[in-house]
């Protein structure tokens, strides 16, 4: 019997959500004839996500697991996957009725979980997109599977319309924040001498990122005779998605941003620490990943043990301008 109608739950964090697009791309290609709905974290329903049906936004704070769950049960699909880890989310298809339920084992899910998957690999000894695919199809691999959104030119110009003026007409995006942790984020004041090193060669910088980060974006601030357009907390995701769409090339940490850089498949070098490649590097072939692989590193921290920060404080402003002007020649 073919399936007629598949959901994904698809993750939290804005970085796996970016990365699960090559899971729903590689859905959308396997059921060629089937609807596929999406369900996401509340904020995240207007991202260009791959989907053929709709997006449905839950918002825990407004609504129960439970609650949710019961509201999809009467729109009676025939397959769900869920791609998040927890619990919550194993619960939320197990109330909904739906008759496939497809997920990785851990945190007594399997109880709710009928169809109730084991790692192939150690987990995060493998890419997150390869486990992602794993449930579609134990042979699945990355390859051939990036990340990917749905955009295109009208889109980026009907989502910016004039509510950025000042936007050049071409320029580099530096995202210096990260939500995680010290632990992922390059030393601001590499950030500065690299956006210095840029300017000086006639670029126009553009720095992204939350509220948090304004502080980070004004310490970019005037470099040279061109000032540095500081769009910290001005920008809502969508936008974010359009601004780096049309950027020329993106430097970040390891964050969401960097996976939003990723699945728009551009120009980008991805900066790592504490982190592991291995597990969440972008799925970009035009990405530039450093990564000095200390001894110490990948550690998963939020803060250095050691309290030296060497898998980042290596890394150097020359370094990095070196992949950035390399990255721009590839493009």
């Amino acid at each position: 019997m073919q399936t007629k109608k598949i959901i994904i739950r698809t993750p939290n964090w804005l970085g796996d959500l970016m990365m699960s697009t090559a899971f729903v791309r590689a859905v959308l290609r396997h059921f060629p004839d089937s609807r596929v709905d999406l369900i996401v974290k509340k904020g995240f329903e207007n991202m260009p996500l791959p989907n053929r049906g709709k997006i449905l936004p839950f918002d825990k704070k407004t609504e129960s697991v439970l609650d949710f769950g019961k509201r999809l049960h009467v729109e009676s699909y025939d397959l769900i996957y869920v791609l998040p880890p927890s619990f919550s989310s194993a619960l939320m298809a197990f109330r909904a009725g739906i008759p496939e339920r497809i997920g990785y084992e851990g945190s007594l899910r399997c109880m709710m979980l009928n169809r109730c998957k084991s790692y192939r690999q150690k987990h995060r000894t493998q890419h997150l997109v390869a486990e992602y695919l794993q449930l579609l199809d134990d042979n699945q691999t990355i390859r051939g599977n990036d990340p990917g959104l749905v955009i295109s030119e009208q889109w980026i110009e009907d989502t910016l319309g004039n509510q950025f003026p000042d936007l050049p007409s071409s320029y580099l995006c530096i995202a210096p924040g990260v939500i995680y942790g010290p632990a992922k984020q390059w030393p601001i004041e590499y950030f500065e001498k690299l956006a210095e090193a840029l300017v000086e060669r006639g670029e126009e910088i553009v720095v992204v990122g939350t509220a948090d980060d304004i502080s980070l974006g004004d310490r970019l601030g005037k470099r040279g005779n061109k000032p540095v357009l500081n769009l910290c907390g001005k920008t809502n995701l969508v936008q974010l998605v359009a601004i780096l769409a049309k950027s020329k090339a993106l430097v970040s940490n390891d964050s969401g941003t960097m996976h939003v850089m990723a699945a728009l498949q551009k120009p980008q070098v991805a900066i790592f620490g504490s982190t592991s490649t291995v597990w969440t590097g972008p799925l970009n072939q035009k990405a530039k990943v450093i990564n000095l692989g200390v001894d110490c590193s990948p550690c998963f921290s939020r803060e250095c043990r050691f309290g030296h920060y060497d898998c980042l404080r290596r890394i150097s402003p020359e370094l990095v301008l070196k992949r950035v002007l390399s990255a721009l020649q590839e493009r």
